[in-house]
């Protein structure tokens, strides 16, 4: 009986400090992607700012540039929070 209460104890001091050890590397990829997100959203936005009034995306040369790089932000913007 006291075998068994020492291993019971054992197991539940174990499950506490790996329970512990996960949560806190919870927490840490949760503000990384957080932080991930709000890098995403400002991207985004400033690309919009840069081509607000569409000069980039009509010029032909620097246009096909342009438009593959909306595609990659566009790629980017299914990864934020929402």
């Amino acid at each position: 009986m006291i075998a068994l209460s020492i291993i019971l104890a054992i197991v539940l001091t174990a499950s506490f400090f790996i329970i512990r050890n996960l949560i806190v590397k919870n927490e840490r990829l949760e503000d990384f992607i957080s932080k991930q997100s709000e890098a995403i959203n400002v991207c985004d936005k400033r690309l919009k700012e840069l081509d607000d009034k569409g000069i980039f995306y009509a010029d032909d040369q620097i246009g096909f540039f342009f438009k593959e790089v909306q595609k990659i932000q566009d790629a980017l913007n299914e990864f934020t929070l929402k």
